[in-house]
């Protein structure tokens, strides 16, 4: 629980009362409707109302931006929202007070430390005085990540009926959501932490792909089975990984097309994901590598030549489409240009 100091800018001292990490430089905004715009930049509102009159009610919130994410953070007196159907489903995770959210039939209620998913359908909230962040996932972004924790190459039967419901998870619910949201909630901490310290920090820890794999965790019962994590240290005792795997399909496409996109279908990394593992483990972007993969291939072929061989078709074996640019790229790595190592190749 925060002190009143903490809060020297707010005129509400009520606002003190729960610790949001996430509200390190909360706007106070009294006009429901622009409370409404705020919230509507990350989530997809129709409509807020507040449960009590204007003269008492206030809401102090901002929107963060945490990586590919973009987080609505708020401590508020009691208000009622309605969501409209949408691609993304509304996370949502407790920091004190009570939100209450019905969907179809059911209503879920959301306290401290408590983390709902909501299935993508209408869904209202209702709140005491509270606080929480909410933000918008998507199934794409979910599937990659379990995807990746989990090996797997396709998805596994199931997962989809599993996201196409709501979720709620608190303390006493299972064995591992005690962990699991004390997880999420030091990743959310961390973000708020650092948030001083620009975008940039935040993009690079990736804390972002972090809370989709806790979400992932939390929802998919594979991903915490035993079996799940035999098959993984099989892998690994093996010396095999999906991203090995994935250098393997590299080489022996080079002279195809390899955009991020396809190498993310591939091995089920995000894409910042995959520029972190080749950045850990190659000492580049994966752009980058696959570059010099193809220039190397590209001077084994012009040393060994056929008699058939030319530079052109050298350079579309490699994967190149532009004979130009294999030729800077191609000068820029071994200073000498293929159309002479080509020609003193050859036998005489």
């Amino acid at each position: 629980m925060s002190s009143d100091d903490d809060f020297p800018n707010q005129r509400h001292h009520e606002s003190a009362r729960f610790s949001n990490p996430l509200l390190q430089h909360p706007e106070l905004i009294e006009d429901p409707r622009a409370c409404a715009s705020l919230l509507q930049e990350a989530l997809p509102l129709m409509e807020l109302q507040p449960l009590e009159s204007a003269a008492t009610w206030w809401f102090y919130g901002t929107n963060f931006h945490l990586g590919t994410m973009l987080v609505s953070a708020w401590t508020a007196r009691p208000m009622r929202a309605a969501f409209s159907d949408h691609r993304d489903r509304i996370a949502l995770f407790g920091f004190g007070g009570e939100q209450r959210l019905r969907q179809a039939s059911r209503t879920w209620r959301c306290g401290n430390g408590c983390c709902l998913l909501m299935a993508k359908a209408p869904c209202t909230m209702e709140t005491s005085l509270s606080s929480a962040v909410a933000f918008a996932l998507s199934d794409e972004q979910l599937l990659q990540a379990a995807l990746s924790m989990g090996g797997y190459h396709q998805q596994p039967e199931g997962w989809q009926e599993i996201l196409d419901q709501a979720h709620g998870w608190s303390p006493p619910e299972n064995p591992s959501a005690p962990s699991l949201l004390a997880a999420l909630r030091q990743t959310l901490d961390m973000a708020g932490q650092l948030a001083g310290y620009g975008r940039g920090l935040l993009e690079s820890l990736q804390l972002d792909d972090q809370i989709h794999r806790l979400m992932a965790a939390m929802l998919l019962p594979d991903l915490r089975e035993e079996k799940s994590l035999d098959r993984l240290r099989y892998r690994q005792r093996q010396g095999r990984d999906a991203f090995d795997e994935l250098i393997d399909y590299i080489k022996q496409n080079l002279g195809s097309s390899l955009t991020l996109t396809i190498l993310e279908s591939r091995s089920h990394y995000s894409r910042r994901a995959l520029q972190y593992a080749f950045a850990e483990r190659m000492g580049c972007g994966a752009t980058q590598w696959i570059k010099n993969q193809r220039l190397d291939l590209a001077r084994r072929r012009l040393e060994n030549p056929t008699a058939t061989d030319s530079v052109g078709s050298i350079a579309k074996e490699c994967g190149y489409r532009s004979l130009g640019l294999f030729s800077v790229d191609f000068q820029q790595r071994f200073h000498v240009k293929p159309s002479q190592l080509l020609r003193e190749s050859r036998p005489e």
